[in-house]
């Protein structure tokens, strides 16, 4: 996985992740969002890189959705980002971005091995529990 930072969008499968998502329909992106969590809560065991990545950026849509925090502010977000207004955030949508993160975060994920020996490790760990409290702070 090619990563220009720690950002949720900064690698290329969350950027192809986006491309994907910016080109589906306004009704079928809460089931694109929904789609990738899941895949990610079941995969745990064996979640790629790719599927981490992916997870990453749909928890990051689904908490931009719902909270309006304005720190994505990479060039590599989805453009419609900001407002958010496609994703139908239901209690059912934030448990599974947050269960998703909180399995890539546990120690031993494959996301986090490798991370483990990056000079920007402590960061990346830190963007991810943001994250991870973000989707947490108006859980319904």
């Amino acid at each position: 996985m090619a990563t220009w930072n720690v950002g949720p969008f900064d690698n290329d499968d969350a950027a192809e992740w986006c491309e994907q998502y910016e080109a589906a329909a306004p009704a079928e992106r809460t089931e694109a969002v929904s789609r990738v969590l899941r895949r990610a809560i079941l995969d745990s065991a064996s979640l790629s890189d790719t599927a981490a990545a992916q997870a990453i950026a749909a928890a990051t849509v689904v908490r931009q959705a719902h909270t309006g925090l304005p720190d994505v502010t990479t060039p590599h977000a989805p453009r419609f980002v900001d407002g958010a207004e496609y994703v139908d955030v239901t209690p059912v949508l934030l448990r599974l971005a947050a269960a998703a993160v909180e399995l890539i975060l546990r120690e031993g994920s494959s996301w986090r091995r490798g991370w483990a020996d990056d000079v920007e490790g402590d960061l990346a760990v830190e963007a991810l529990e943001r994250l991870y409290a973000a989707l947490g702070d108006k859980q319904p």
